[in-house]
């Protein structure tokens, strides 16, 4: 899901075309530089700068054993570049199934502390969601969790720059949120009859590939995000604005070898595109 600020300009320009793919790869939460209101035992904040979903940051339980954490939960990075950043994307949590109302601050060092940069919002389910505002120098972020019905959990979380790609796909995409790959082998009896099915395992998995890009913008921005995909996730969404559902925290599967165009000097790039499943 995308959520975009409410001051954040919806007419595209040259420098930031809104409805063509972004990619969210940067990142400045390093394990020293993010922390947390409160972790449970052996669920530090440190993990949400690990890119592996099976390592977690899980707010602390205040009251009952079972019950939800009493209060607001904040997660923050500082910042010590003077580099614009526009976005916070997270990944494999439970806010929406929660209920929790989520928002996104940010802190300059000046007065006040702390500024609202993406308004408070409940999200309809658990999938991949991007945070998106206007680019701007920040001290610090963070990510505001208000309280929901069950004890909010996040595995991933990004913060930084996007990429924004200055063309959008000219080809049909299956978005890698449904494109879904499930392995679930069916167990039939010696006569034929169905004895039911058990889902091993799930993920996305689709293809996806842009064109006509300016040969100095793929070898600046492009080619370095391509080398750090190799081994690791990156955020991403086709259609921001038109799709702004269609987001997935996805890996490449392919050495993708970009195809410069003879006549026009542009060139053409495609990804075989995994995702994890919420």
């Amino acid at each position: 899901m995308i959520v975009i600020s409410s001051s954040l300009s919806l007419s595209p320009t040259a420098d930031n075309p809104l409805g063509t793919p972004i990619f969210g790869w940067k990142s400045l939460a390093t394990a020293g530089t993010i922390t947390a209101t409160s972790a449970a035992d052996g669920k530090p904040a440190s993990n949400l700068a690990n890119p592996s979903n099976a390592l977690r940051w899980v707010a602390a339980e205040e009251g009952s054993p079972l019950g939800p954490p009493v209060g607001d939960q904040y997660i923050e990075v500082t910042i010590s570049q003077v580099n614009p950043i526009d976005y916070l994307a997270i990944a494999v949590h439970n806010l929406g199934s929660g209920q929790n109302p989520v928002s996104v601050e940010g802190s300059t060092g000046g007065s006040p502390e702390w500024f609202e940069l993406v308004e408070p919002s409940i999200q309809a389910n658990d999938d991949p969601i991007i945070f998106r505002f206007e680019p701007q120098s920040l001290s610090g972020i963070r990510l505001r969790i208000q309280p929901g019905t069950t004890t909010p959990y996040i595995a991933v979380l990004y913060t930084g720059k996007l990429l924004v790609s200055p063309r959008g796909t000219h080809q049909d995409y299956v978005p890698i949120n449904l494109a879904k790959t499930v392995n679930t082998p069916i167990g039939i009896s010696e006569s034929g009859h169905f004895l039911g099915r058990v889902v091993i395992s799930e993920s996305r998995a689709s293809p996806f590939s842009l064109k006509h890009l300016p040969a100095t913008w793929y070898r600046t921005y492009m080619d370095p995000m391509v080398k750090a995909m190799k081994s690791t996730p990156v955020f991403f969404a086709w259609k921001p604005v038109e799709f702004p559902r269609d987001v997935g925290f996805v890996f490449i599967t392919n050495d993708p070898q970009p195809q410069r165009s003879f006549d026009t000097g542009r060139m053409a790039v495609e990804f075989q595109m995994h995702g994890v499943a919420v």
